[in-house]
């Protein structure tokens, strides 16, 4: 029995003293048993494709993803680019433009729109002193943090100013959370006089090309601050295009001369009167009458030949002749006066008739058909 004892004593002891050891050589020396990984055998080689290399670029300029004028069709927006449009005071046009900027949107200080008509050559430029038929001018201004939309020109109705619109756009190519873009558009309907542009019959569809006479030419300039570059100078960058316009001719109002005189007499009428046109082109403009007939007895009449009349251009008294053709206020034959510059109609105020009352012609009232022919070219 005390044998059993101290051999359960000593097996204690021995228990104790390995525990010890392992303790303090866990925390004094380190462990005293290490768990190895069996080998595997031969590795050659070993991919690791979970990272990447990230490099972001920054343009200093700003860039036009894309544009288009646009005629306003019962609510859908169809392009009319190299292509001709209405002038009736009623079509609505837009030019809309994507503009990108990885400087940021408050780098953007003008958006330019500069229209003119090229005058049949394509290497004219915007002026306008020729006058709003011929110019217009629209800007987007973001220079004080409130952006402002203008017409700069023109002042005298020939545009009409509708909606303006500043819409956040995408840039598929641009760095998120860095790039920014706009779709800026601006909207506006041409009224009647806006200058007749037919192109020259071959309308080039080149991306970015203007290479038609007889168009009507444009600009869109982004103006960048440009205060990343060096040294600190704005930046401008631009594209060019073009569309045409449909001719337009109307006679919107005529007076009605009266002439009171006596036989014998060449007698002229009370007042002048008013022809108010409309032509969006070069044109020509003509009267002529039929014979003068009396109204109660249709066998009395004068003749049309014994009619004179003077206004526009022609500053003397013209008489009518028996062949007809009229007589020219404007042009002549195949000669056109120029389109005008401005305004939305042209109002002709000196035309003036006249009648040799033949003698011993029976007195009453006469009447006959005036017809006012506008041409425009």
């Amino acid at each position: 029995m005390e044998k059993e004892q101290k051999r359960k004593l000593f097996s204690t002891l021995v228990g104790i003293t390995i525990i010890t050891s392992l303790v303090v050589n866990i925390f004094l020396i380190g462990p005293i048993i290490m768990i190895g990984r069996a080998d595997p055998g031969d590795i050659p080689h070993f991919w690791h494709n979970s990272t990447t290399l990230n490099v972001t670029v920054l343009h200093f300029e700003p860039r036009i993803l894309w544009y288009d004028f646009q005629y306003n069709q019962s609510g859908t927006w169809i392009s009319r680019l190299n292509a001709q449009s209405d002038v009736n005071n009623s079509a609505e046009y837009r030019f809309i433009v994507n503009i990108s900027s990885d400087q940021g949107w408050d780098d953007i200080e003008f958006v330019n729109i500069i229209a003119w008509y090229d005058q049949g050559s394509d290497s004219s430029i915007y002026n306008q002193t020729l006058g709003g038929n011929w110019n217009f001018y629209l800007q987007y201004e973001n220079t004080t943090g409130t952006a402002v939309w203008r017409m700069l020109w023109p002042h005298g109705g020939e545009f009409t100013q509708c909606t303006y619109s500043d819409r956040v756009g995408f840039d598929p190519y641009g760095s998120p959370g860095r790039t920014e873009c706009h779709n800026l558009s601006f909207s506006f309907i041409p009224s009647y006089q806006v200058r007749y542009a037919p192109g020259d019959g071959v309308w080039d569809t080149t991306y970015n090309t203007t290479t038609d006479a007889e168009s009507w030419n444009f600009i869109m300039e982004v103006i960048d601050s440009g205060e990343d570059t060096s040294p600190l100078n704005p930046i401008t960058i631009w594209i060019t295009d073009e569309f045409g316009v449909y001719s337009y001719s109307e006679i919107v109002s005529a007076g009605w001369p009266t002439i009171i005189g006596h036989p014998g007499e060449n007698a002229t009428a009370n007042s002048n009167i008013s022809l108010i046109t409309r032509s969006n082109g070069n044109y020509s403009l003509t009267t002529d009458v039929t014979t003068l007939v009396h109204r109660t007895f249709p066998a009395a009449t004068i003749s049309k030949e014994r009619i004179w009349v003077r206004g526009g251009d022609l500053n003397i008294f013209n008489n009518f002749t028996a062949s007809g053709g009229g007589i020219y206020f404007y042009g002549a034959l195949s000669t056109y006066h120029l389109a005008q510059g401005n305004g939305t109609a042209l109002t002709t105020n000196d035309v003036q008739y006249k009648c040799d009352i033949p003698m011993g012609q029976m007195a009453g009232d006469y009447a006959a058909p005036i017809r006012y022919h506008l041409a425009t070219t």
